[in-house]
Order: C-alpha cells, then structure tokens, then sequence
C-alpha cells in the first residue's frame, strides 16, 4: 500500500505501528483483518488473513446534477450506505457546468466510492457510475419499485409496498429541485412521489434522509421464505 494519504490516516488517526490489526476492505471480494507487518512513510505491508463476503448493495440513485462539492457527498455516502450505483443527468435547473466537473474526468468519482467503502466496512463492490445530459427517467421504465422525493405529496415510505428482495431505484432532484416538467417525466416512468421530510432538504441531507428511512424499514422488514 502507498497511497499517502491512506498512509497518513494509518499512521496518524489510526496510529497503527508493526503488529497492528486492522479491518480491510478488499475490492469486489470481501472484508479480512489486516496484520501490518511494516509501515514508514511511503509504504505499509498489509499480511492478509481469511477473507469473508460483504453484503449485497441494494439500491441505485438517480441524481439531478448539483455543484461538485454536493455530488462528492453523494458519492461517498450513497456508497457507504449500500449503493449499486449512481446515475446522474442535468436536471432542467442543474447548471450546464456541472457537466463538465472534474470529478466526472477520468474516473476521479471514484475516489469517493472507495471512500464510501472503507467507511462502511460492509460492501465491497464499486459501485456503477453513469452521467447523463438528458432527464433519463425513460430510461427506467420498467424498472420495478422506482420512487421520486417530491414535496409535493403527503406519502411517505410507510405507505408503500417495499419489497427489500429486490433493488431499490430513488430519484433526487438538484439544489434548485424538480420543476413540475421533470417529475411528470418520473410519474411517466413509473415512478412514485414520496417524501421524507416536511422542510426542504439540502440534497445530500435528502438523499442521507430517504436511505435511513429505507435502510430502517429493510431492517426491521420480514426475513425471506427459505
């Protein structure tokens, strides 16, 4: 391992030294622990020991496009929430820079995403990224249990027939939301409205709000018939 920045988080936060055990995520495989047989300044050597499967992700965000800085919080926590991934596109009151941000070139998001694992300790998978110019709600058109946040509807998850054996698929607007044209798009798809907080929601705080809500149902929902 030489990723300095990881080294330092090691070294300083962690304060791990030679002999140190410690949970590691191992990309697309499984969780271990770690014994670290050598750390300095440009390295750590990691003994691996029996690696264990990461649960399955289990739901995939559709997201109107806001400033960098929202869509990095997205990632990360979307991620260490369970994600399977992400598909942002330009929202009617998104701004057309967005498109253009550095953090879509050259697979830079996916920084975040290994942020969102190792925060986790609970998935492996990196999830999917797509980025759309375009409201792509048609796209998802016979994709089963699709749901939109929408201040404009008094349902809430409670009153929904979530079924947490199979993915699933919630839209969020931008920071200047949905205009009426966007979630008439959504309804057309299939999908729901539903809300999850009288007040209106930075973005990330939604989207952090919606997966807690969700994630707190699927716990507490029956356990699949053998």
């Amino acid at each position: 391992m030489t990723d300095g920045g990881v080294l330092e988080h090691l070294r300083e936060t962690l304060r791990v030294s030679e002999g140190s055990e410690i949970r590691c995520t191992v990309l697309g495989a499984g969780h271990c622990t770690g014994t670290v047989r050598e750390i300095g300044a440009d390295k750590c050597r990691l003994e691996l020991g029996a690696v264990t499967l990461g649960k399955a992700q289990w739901f995939d965000l559709v997201v109107g496009l806001s400033r960098p800085q929202t869509s990095k919080k997205i990632l990360e926590h979307g991620t260490t929430f369970g994600a399977r991934r992400f598909h942002f596109f330009k929202a009617a009151l998104s701004d057309k820079s967005y498109l253009d941000s550095k953090i879509f070139v050259d697979r830079a998001y996916e920084e975040f995403l290994v942020a969102g694992l190792a925060q986790a300790a609970t998935y492996t998978d990196l999830p999917e990224f797509k980025l759309d110019k375009y409201n792509i709600a048609h796209q998802y058109k016979d994709t089963p249990q699709t749901y939109i946040l929408d201040l404009d509807t008094d349902r809430t998850f409670l009153d929904l027939p979530l079924d947490f054996t199979r993915p699933i698929t919630l839209a969020i607007g931008p920071e200047r939301g949905f205009i009426p044209s966007d979630i008439e798009k959504f309804h057309a798809a299939g999908f729901q409205s539903v809300r999850v907080s009288a007040s209106t929601l930075r973005v990330e705080y939604a989207t952090c709000a919606a997966i807690s809500q969700l994630e707190l149902l699927k716990n507490h929902s029956p356990p699949s018939p053998p």
